[in-house]
Order: C-alpha cells, then sequence, then structure tokens
C-alpha cells in the first residue's frame, strides 16, 4: 500500500473509532488528527473535510466490492455490498444521520446517479442520456438510497439477500443490459471470461 493510501486508511480508522462515541457531526478534523497524530494540514492534503473522507471510506468498500463481482450493481454484488455495510451499520448509521449539504446520503445519490448514468450512455453510445432513460434512472436511485438508509436504521425487517433481489429486480432493463455490456468488455481488457450474475 503506498504512503498516500495508509495516512487515508489511518485516518478512516481513527474516523470510526471516534463515531463509535460521538455523532460523526461532532467530530471536529483537530480532535481526529489527535486521534491518529497527524497534522491537520496532512488531513487536508488528501481530503477537503471530513465528509469528503466519510465518501472515501463508501468509495474504498464500493470498489471492493466491485472487484470481486462478475457483473457491477449484479445481484451478487448488490448483496454483498449489502452485507458489507452491515457489518458497518453502527459507522453508517451514524453518518446518515447527519443531515447536513455534505453528507452521506447525498454523496451515495450522486455517486449513483453518476456511475449510472455514465454505463447507460457508454451502452447506448450517447454523450447524454434521454429524458425518460435519465428519469427511470433518478428514480431508481432515489428509491433504492432510501430503502436502503431505512435498512440500515433498522425499519426494515428484510434480510440483505431479499433486499437486493429487490433492488435488482426493480432495476430499470437499460441499466441491466448496460452493466452486462459493461462486465464483458472488462472481461475482455482482463482476458478472462466474463460470468453474468445477472438474472431476468
Amino acid at each position: 500500500m503506498a504512503a498516500s493510501d495508509r495516512t487515508k486508511q489511518l485516518l478512516a480508522d481513527g474516523l470510526v473509532e471516534l463515531s463509535k462515541t460521538m455523532p460523526i457531526a461532532e467530530i471536529r478534523v483537530k480532535d481526529l488528527c489527535a486521534t491518529c497524530d497527524v497534522d491537520r494540514s496532512t488531513f487536508y492534503y488528501h481530503f477537503v473535510d471530513k465528509y469528503d473522507l466519510v465518501a472515501w471510506i463508501y468509495a474504498q468498500l464500493f470498489e471492493r466490492e466491485r472487484r470481486r463481482a462478475s457483473v457491477t450493481n449484479g445481484q451478487e454484488m448488490i448483496e454483498s455490498m449489502l452485507d458489507a455495510i452491515w457489518t458497518r451499520s453502527s459507522f453508517f448509521r451514524n453518518a446518515l444521520s447527519d443531515h447536513s449539504q455534505n453528507s452521506l446520503a447525498s454523496y451515495l445519490l450522486d455517486f449513483y446517479i453518476g456511475s449510472e448514468r455514465e454505463v447507460a450512455c457508454r451502452y447506448l453510445g450517447r454523450s447524454e442520456l434521454d429524458e425518460e432513460t435519465e428519469y427511470v434512472i433518478r428514480q431508481y436511485s432515489y428509491g433504492c438510497l432510501g430503502n436502503t438508509i431505512e435498512w440500515i436504521q433498522g425499519r426494515s425487517a428484510l434480510d440483505a439477500k431479499t433486499l437486493a433481489r429487490y433492488q435488482y429486480r426493480c432495476m430499470p432493463d437499460v441499466l441491466k443490459r448496460a452493466w452486462l455490456a459493461d462486465a464483458a468488455s472488462r472481461a475482455d481488457v482482463a482476458g478472462t471470461p466474463t460470468v453474468s450474475d445477472l438474472r431476468s
């Protein structure tokens, strides 16, 4: 692991540890740096603010599961992401209770809409999506995020496997096809066969 990544991980571990005893909204960068024994300048070299660090923690988790999956955002990966989030549910519950402008919920919405828009454009061979496709992608993202937040907060009786199955069933067909095409493209680059976990 590169020195930069080690520093980021040190700060991430520190934030997770502090979040066990206080709301993330109340954690100051100064306190985090003291916990990790690093200068504030070191923190700001890597992150804009603590919310940027929270987003990095989620992005690292997503990237780890994406590398393991045969199809990005296929049912198998959705379930593995939900399992990984549940393992860290106290941290993510804490992070999602913060409703500031740069909150985790806001980041997740932008993250998923952005990645889905990108893969759909690539699949359709367009630089921009038509109005209807843009709408269904946003509708799906808002719905999945809302239901996932309820689940993390313990307001849903569904287990991860069932929630993943329902979320995948609700995925617009254009996204299912786009993620499958993305998986085939990645497999070609890697020189390995693709194993689809997409189910009709």
